[in-house]
């Protein structure tokens, strides 16, 4: 896994809050940063914790890995959904969309890189921008697609759906 790293500290850490998992910040992350890279076996089958890479690709994590590993190895999997990201996902590529603050959620829009969510969920991110629901590309209206077109992954981008 490539990472970037300043003066040996790691720009993420997945934290527990309520109940629910979250990848954070561990220092201050410039706009453009390349924070990492999806690592993970590649799929056919969309899951709730895949990401697509794709037009039928998907990244899961390995069945062989134990809770502890999938926290230091492949903590991509702890990114939430947000409609105001802080990162967009380029291939397999995690770049940071603007300054990101220590202790800030590491975000992205899963609309950008899912065609079709395998479990859509009613969105909390609470932001201006809400669409209150993540069901995928497929889904978002003509408006929305327009103002997420910087940011969408190559597969929905080159309009192969």
């Amino acid at each position: 896994m490539i990472v970037e790293e300043r003066v040996g500290v790691s720009a993420m850490a997945v934290v527990r809050a309520d109940g629910e998992y979250r990848l954070v910040a561990n220092r201050r992350i410039s706009k453009g940063e390349l924070l990492f890279t999806i690592e993970g076996e590649l799929t056919t089958a969309p899951t709730r914790y895949t990401v697509q890479v794709g037009r039928d690709t998907h990244v899961d994590v390995p069945a062989e890995y134990d809770f502890e590993e999938i926290l230091d190895r492949f903590y991509w999997r702890f990114m939430n959904h947000s409609c105001d990201p802080t990162v967009f996902v380029r291939g397999r590529a995690v770049i940071s969309l603007k300054p990101v603050d220590f202790g800030q959620d590491i975000t992205f829009n899963y609309n950008t890189t899912e065609f079709d969510m395998a479990e859509p969920f009613s969105c909390r991110c609470g932001n201006d921008r809400c669409t209150g629901s993540v069901r995928g590309y497929r889904h978002v209206s003509a408006e929305e697609r327009r103002r997420l077109r910087p940011w969408l992954a190559s597969h929905l981008a080159a309009g192969s759906r």
